[in-house]
């Protein structure tokens, strides 16, 4: 369950959050001018195929954050509903909120819609909470909601290979592949392996990411694929963003600090390492340490334990 009394109470960080969930979904998104209440309205534009023609949707999306007051969203707000959608032409108009809707306000919109051509919706706690935790979305819980993070844990998902799952856990996008097994068995060992570059980040102040972990069920050894990212401003080096280099000797330390070994109850298991050094610039719009370029020209090799290299 998160706590939307995490987000500013000022409801900004509802609307960038708002903003980056649809442009994760692939929306084209745009901010309005500020509204009387201080708020900034967003367009979102909605490009569908449909069975024989493309077309696009115009929706006005307005945020209101009421969680830290818990009151629920009253029918005044749909006063200006038809006023703001003609404003900017608008074809759909979605209430993104922090708390429920009143019934009056439901009735309301029930109204408008049966009598204008206006497509009609709002995302209430429940259902923004829902659109977080879907693949696409579920790293902004992390970044928005630090405390209720902590407390969410694994969320797993299918791949098109029956030994070959990708899943969030913390604040990582993690690829888990067993040799033999239909299912992963060694997850609280991958959460050791976890918290090895949690340390590792904190003793070295550079940020180490996991993005796999193999399991040789057959022989049991784990295999950990740990990227770490530089600043390059910090380093003042002249790279572009993402570009990969050789491990700088000062970090030798950083890759000889990993252990080799995974404590469990009944002595250890067999771990090694696979480390990647890369210089970003984290002031870059594309910048996101578990975007997919770190991922997708290894995937293969994630799933029978190969080298990078």
């Amino acid at each position: 369950m998160l706590n939307f009394k995490e987000l500013a109470k000022d409801g900004n960080d509802l609307e960038r959050l708002t903003r980056e969930v649809f442009h994760r979904e692939g929306f084209e998104v745009h901010w309005t001018g500020k509204g009387p209440d201080g708020g900034r309205d967003l367009i979102v534009i909605e490009k569908v195929q449909g069975p024989l023609s493309k077309f696009e949707r115009k929706w006005l999306v307005q945020c209101k954050h009421n969680a830290h007051s818990g009151r629920s969203i009253g029918k005044e707000e749909a006063n200006s509903l038809i006023t703001d959608c003609e404003r900017i032409s608008a074809d759909g108009y979605l209430l993104v909120c922090t708390t429920s809707l009143s019934s009056g306000l439901i009735l309301a919109y029930e109204e408008l819609k049966n009598s204008r051509k206006l497509k009609i919706d709002y995302w209430d706690e429940v259902k923004l909470e829902d659109r977080l935790f879907t693949p696409t979305n579920f790293q902004l819980i992390n970044q928005f909601f630090p405390k209720s993070s902590e407390k969410v844990g694994w969320k797993i998902y299918n791949t098109n290979s029956p030994s070959f799952w990708a899943a969030h856990y913390k604040n990582s996008f993690i690829y888990l592949s067993a040799r033999l097994n239909m299912h992963f068995p060694g997850l609280v060992i991958v959460e050791k392996i976890h918290k090895y570059a949690e340390d590792i980040s904190r003793k070295f102040g550079v940020l180490a990411r996991l993005r796999a972990v193999y399991f040789d069920d057959k022989n049991t050894n784990f295999c950990a694929y740990l990227d770490y990212l530089i600043d390059k401003k910090e380093e003042k080096e002249k790279r572009s963003p993402f570009q990969e280099d050789e491990i700088d000797e000062k970090y030798d330390q950083f890759e000889s600090a990993l252990p080799y070994i995974v404590e469990v109850e009944h002595g250890g298991v067999s771990l090694t390492w696979d480390v990647k050094g890369y210089y970003v610039d984290k002031n870059h719009d594309g910048y996101d340490p578990n975007g997919k370029e770190f991922y997708t020209p290894y995937i293969k090799k994630f799933q029978v334990g190969n080298s990078r290299e």
